[in-house]
C-alpha cells in the first residue's frame, strides 16, 4: 500500500515511544473511484498527539467507496 509515494511520510511519534491517538480525515474518495485521474482528487489530513490508549471512535463514514470495503 502506498508504495508509489513521491516523498517520505512524516514521523508521527514526535514525542518518542509511547501511546498516541491518530485522527484521519479524507476528502474526495468518491470522485474518481474506477479511473486513474490525471489530477489529484483525494486529500487527507492526519493528526497525531500523545495520549493514552483508548477504543477506536468513528466520527463519520460517508463515502460510498469506503462503505463498499467496510461491508466485506
Amino acid at each position: 500500500m502506498m508504495d508509489d509515494l513521491d516523498e517520505e511520510l512524516p514521523v508521527l511519534s514526535f514525542n518518542g515511544p509511547g501511546d498516541y491517538r491518530i485522527r484521519v480525515h479524507a476528502r474526495g474518495r468518491d470522485t474518481a473511484v474506477d479511473v486513474t485521474p490525471e489530477q489529484v482528487t483525494e486529500s487527507y489530513l492526519v493528526q497525531a498527539w500523545p495520549a493514552s490508549s483508548q477504543d477506536v471512535t468513528v466520527l463519520r463514514q460517508r463515502d460510498s467507496y469506503g462503505r463498499s470495503h467496510r461491508a466485506h
